[in-house]
C-alpha cells in the first residue's frame, strides 16, 4: 500500500505517510481507525485518478473468469 501508518510513542500520534513521496505526512490523528480511515481515502483517492490503474481495472473487466493454467 502506498500510504502507510505508525505510531509516534513521543508524541502519542498516529502518523499516515506517502511512500511514494519521500515518506511524506499526509496525517496526524488521535486514533488507530482515525489514521487507517485516512489511509485508506487516500489510497482510493490516488487509485481513481492514477491512468495505469484504470488502465488495469479497464483489462480486469475483458479478461475471462474462468482463465485456468495447467
Amino acid at each position: 500500500m502506498r500510504y502507510s501508518v505508525h505510531y509516534e510513542g513521543a508524541d502519542k500520534n498516529w502518523v499516515v505517510t506517502d511512500a511514494a513521496n519521500c515518506h511524506q505526512v499526509m496525517g496526524i490523528h488521535g486514533t488507530k481507525s482515525e489514521a487507517y480511515k485516512h489511509a485508506f481515502a487516500e489510497h482510493e483517492r490516488w487509485r481513481k485518478h492514477d491512468p495505469d490503474a484504470n488502465h488495469l481495472a479497464r483489462i480486469r473487466t475483458m479478461l475471462p473468469r474462468t482463465l485456468v493454467a495447467h
